[in-house]
């Protein structure tokens, strides 16, 4: 029988490249929902070619119809997309609907974890990442005792703004910062990861998801993309996912899971001539970096009001209006002005995220 597999995000990048999946393997998947932010030519595409069961444009048709497409009959998988807040209770609604969820947006982990994780192990659902990290860090922890694992280790790439100066980072525009010879991303998680405010995000959600403490979780450069995160256990083993840098393995390995089926979308990794190098990470310059840490340390609420805060400073720094630079005063205003809320409910979350986005 086909998966039949619920899209939300189908015009992004990481929609557009699951549907790349789904379409090289017509035997295998069965879309039955397709939900945008904007109807557009491309979705109604999208549409017309794949016929879902339910088409929703969330700017018409409201959260509501959002959470049926995502809870309908007979979804097996739900591919959550998105950028933003608008994926955090579609995500947890497929859970409790006992959907398997595949997760790209970073939004539920990042704010919500904690009511994620605790949601999937009372459904006993799958949730799987589309992320290289994180993705890497689960195949490698898979079946692997809590007590074995002495820590888990981010790598970072390094693109041209690593050989900046301080001075030059000043001055950079958001057309330099999309200027990446690696890993083509969308305006709002290229400034992520340029002032490393994505790799910060990234140890919340590794140590939500593997309920991992942030002591055991740390970054490493690697300049060659192809090592996609570590895990050290405590005997001194060291394992890793090696693979060409490209989401659609990751999206590929999340529709099929928990089979592996040979891959027709991404290039195999020819190793001959390939080398792996690792340097340390350069904190002093990109002080973002060390965020994620710091908000797991405070808990609560915090990680909502860091990320609310950057979404509305990098919306600030696109338009022109801030320096590149200024990006992380305005997320340490939000935390300064913030009182953390312990063990926080989702509306509480929310608030707290709103909280951030105020801060100017």
């Amino acid at each position: 029988m086909k998966k039949k597999i619920a899209i939300m995000g189908s015009t992004g990048s990481i929609g557009t490249q699951a549907l790349d999946v789904v379409r090289s393997y017509p035997e295998e998947f069965e879309i039955t929902a397709l939900i945008c932010r904007n109807n557009s030519e491309a979705f109604r595409d999208q549409v017309k070619e794949f016929r879902p069961s339910k088409a929703v444009v969330v700017n018409e048709m409201g959260e509501d119809e959002v959470i049926s497409a995502v809870t309908l009959p007979g979804v097996d998988l739900v591919v959550i997309s998105t950028v933003g807040l608008s994926g955090l209770k579609p995500t947890l609604a497929a859970i409790k609907a006992k959907k398997d969820v595949a997760l790209a947006t970073k939004e539920a982990m990042v704010l919500a974890g904690s009511l994620v994780i605790e949601e999937v192990v009372k459904n006993k659902i799958n949730l799987l990442p589309i992320d290289s990290e994180l993705a890497a860090l689960r195949q490698c922890l898979r079946r692997s005792p809590d007590n074995s694992i002495k820590r888990l280790i981010l790598t970072m790439g390094k693109g041209n703004l690593a050989k900046m100066t301080k001075k030059e980072l000043e001055r950079i525009t958001i057309d330099e910062v999309l200027d990446r010879k690696v890993w083509k991303m969308g305006e709002k998680i290229s400034v992520d990861s340029a002032t490393g405010m994505n790799k910060a995000f990234e140890v919340i959600e590794a140590s939500k998801w593997f309920g991992i403490n942030q002591d055991k979780i740390e970054l490493v450069v690697h300049p060659e993309y192809l090592c996609h995160s570590l895990v050290e256990f405590v005997d001194g083993s060291i394992l890793t996912e090696l693979g060409t840098p490209d989401m659609r393995r990751y999206i590929h390995q999340a529709l099929f899971y928990p089979q592996r089926k040979t891959i027709k979308v991404s290039k195999y990794l020819d190793l001959i001539d390939k080398q792996l190098s690792f340097e340390e990470v350069p904190f002093n310059k990109f002080p973002l970096l060390k965020y994620g840490h710091l908000a797991l340390n405070l808990g609560g609420t915090v990680p909502a009001v860091i990320h609310g805060a950057d979404e509305s400073a990098v919306d600030l720094f696109i338009r022109g209006e801030i320096k590149f630079t200024e990006i992380k005063y305005f997320i340490d205003k939000a935390i300064n002005n913030h009182k953390v809320i312990d063990n926080p409910t989702l509306n509480q979350i929310i608030e707290a995220h709103e909280e951030g986005r105020r801060i100017r």
